[in-house]
């Protein structure tokens, strides 16, 4: 996922700026595991595993939204 991508993703599901979404970018857009990104973060490994399953329930219903 690129960047842009991150930060069109964030807008529509209106995640704040914290330290669960800067892991979730550090995740999906750096490759980073869940708890490296966590620790860099500043955040805990479950609030990172909340914000991605969040993140992937919304990748899938942009994709059944576009016919994907």
């Amino acid at each position: 996922m690129t960047r842009e991508q991150f930060a069109a993703l964030a807008e529509l599901l209106r995640l704040r700026s914290s330290a669960s979404q800067e892991a979730a970018r550090l995740v999906l857009v750096d490759g980073l595991s869940p708890s490296e990104a966590a620790r860099q973060a500043g955040t805990t490994p479950q609030a990172v595993s909340n914000v991605l399953a969040s993140c992937r329930k919304g990748i899938e219903l942009a994709r059944i939204a576009a016919g994907q």
